[in-house]
């Protein structure tokens, strides 16, 4: 018999445990029930004493299996039933129970313990969906995958990109060395990984070099970490082929090489162009100012003892020293077009075609030209090479009208995707078709273009300004129906239509 002190122990027990304890009777009534209970199903204590036991089950029908099960068996442990909270929350619970039986050996009831392991359940989903979560990215990985022992470097797992990269057939590799595959081609840099995981408890980003099955020898960029698996310290690495990246690399070095060497004989060039420029603005230019200068004294001084045939030759010295004199001023301005340093403003262009015309107009006094313009456009330029620009198109504008009695100079602008288009037109001379193309290049002058003054420059200086800029040139034209030329800019975010 169990006396009073062991009575007051089970009691003890019963009320202390952190798991729930109860007491039914065989048709479910609960008979007695311990306050963990109250806690993990939310009722009272009240509520608790006397319920049907099944209106604890999430679904009844678990009740009359465990039943079953327990009146064959005469025990139960660890039977796993789902349950539910009074506010309808599910619980995953494990019952352990027994039989209550009378003195005269009936069944009266059952006896037991209710376990909460939804906590559990949750942390080995979690586990699960973790696992396989590892499990799918280690599968598809584009990067070889492997885990293999710290010490010998055993391969235990890999994944397929690591037989896709290396050649090899899984047979060929679990269990295998990395030495015995001879993968490091410098299997002393797997002795220096091996110290430095063991230092850190991890490696990123580090280089090494592989053979291949093949031979191939290729160059990886792998991060590794110690982990451990049954007690056995192991080692998980990602390693990802940068060989073509390296080779990249390399090309990009070479190629900046390269251009530094460009660059620097650019820079050079630029320095003898320069040089050039000083001295076609001084040495060449000083013989043309004495030329120049003789011819027109001795045109004053002598008028009266030369005839006309030797008036005629001072002349043409004199216009063909001008022509030089252009020709220089134009070369160096085609020099310094593809040279000077740009600025980029806003810039408006009523009045910088404006003001060009009128200077234009004071040089050809007794010329009578008209200038017709649409809305134009405000561009994004440098202002001195667009000026340029501007100076040049409209001056061949002038010059190439020089027999018409009534020269007219259109300017027009327009919007056209992401560019700004400009055109300039004359009701000239014109051009063939099949010269439109040529214009551009220097000195080319066109057909009938020998007793127009000019250098066939101008236009290549155009061309060079607009393309620094990013646009475009091209011109067209007809023979005695005028031309007109054309040439592009990259839109201005602040430029309207």
């Amino acid at each position: 018999m169990r006396g009073p002190l062991v009575d007051a122990c089970y009691r003890d027990l019963f009320e202390e445990s952190k798991d729930t304890v109860y007491v039914s009777s065989r048709e479910g009534k609960i008979l007695n029930i311990n306050r963990a209970a109250v806690e993990l199903f939310g009722y009272t204590m009240k509520e608790l004493i006397g319920m049907d036991i099944r209106a604890l089950y999430a679904d009844p029908q678990d009740r009359e299996r465990f039943r079953e099960e327990i009146e064959r068996a005469g025990a139960v442990k660890d039977y796993g039933v789902p349950l539910r909270r009074k506010d309808g929350k599910l619980l995953h619970c494990l019952l352990s129970s027994t039989l209550r039986r009378s003195a005269a050996g009936e069944v009266e009831g059952y006896q037991g313990i209710i376990r909460d392991i939804t906590a559990q359940k949750k942390a080995e989903a979690a586990l699960r969906q973790s696992e396989e979560k590892f499990s799918m990215i280690f599968r598809s990985s584009p990067d070889w995958i492997a885990i293999s022992g710290l010490m010998d470097g055993r391969l235990i797992d890999v994944n397929d990109a690591f037989l896709r990269i290396t050649g090899y057939t899984r047979e060929e590799v679990i269990g295998k060395t990395s030495g015995e595959l001879g993968l490091w081609l410098d299997p002393e840099e797997r002795e220096r990984v091996v110290r430095l995981l063991r230092e850190r408890g991890q490696i990123r980003d580090h280089e090494a070099t592989f053979r291949l099955k093949s031979g191939e020898v290729r160059t990886f960029l792998r991060s590794a970490e110690l982990i451990e698996l049954e007690g056995e310290p192991c080692v998980i690495n990602v390693s990802r082929d940068i060989t073509d990246r390296k080779r990249s690399e390399e090309e990009i070095r070479a190629l900046n090489r390269e251009l530094r060497q460009r660059v620097a004989d650019l820079t050079d060039a630029n320095k003898e162009l320069d040089a050039f420029g000083h001295t076609v603005s001084h040495d060449l230019r000083a013989p043309l100012v004495a030329i120049g200068g003789f011819a027109r004294r001795l045109s004053r001084k002598c008028s009266d003892l030369l005839d006309s045939k030797s008036t005629e030759m001072l002349d043409a010295i004199q216009a063909n020293v001008r022509r030089m004199e252009d020709l220089i001023n134009d070369l160096l301005a085609f020099s310094r077009s593809g040279r000077q340093e740009m600025v980029l403003t806003e810039l408006d262009m009523e009045e910088m075609v404006g003001s060009v015309f009128e200077e234009l107009k004071a040089a050809y006094p007794k010329r009578t030209v008209s200038l017709i313009t649409g809305l134009l456009v405000p561009v994004c330029a440098d202002r001195r090479l667009l000026r340029q620009v501007i100076v040049n198109l409209l001056s061949n504008a002038f010059k190439f009208t020089q027999l018409r009695e009534e020269a007219v100079i259109e300017v027009y602008s327009k919007r056209e995707g992401q560019e700004i288009l400009y055109s300039v037109r004359d009701n000239g001379a014109g051009f063939v078709p099949e010269d439109a193309a040529k214009l551009f290049e220097v000195f080319h002058r066109g057909r009938g273009a020998a007793t127009i003054e000019g250098t066939g420059i101008g236009l290549s200086i155009v061309q060079r300004i607009i393309a620094r800029h990013g646009g475009r040139t091209w011109a067209e034209g007809r023979p005695g129906e005028g031309s007109t030329f054309y040439f592009t800019l990259p839109l201005c975010e602040k430029s309207e239509p």
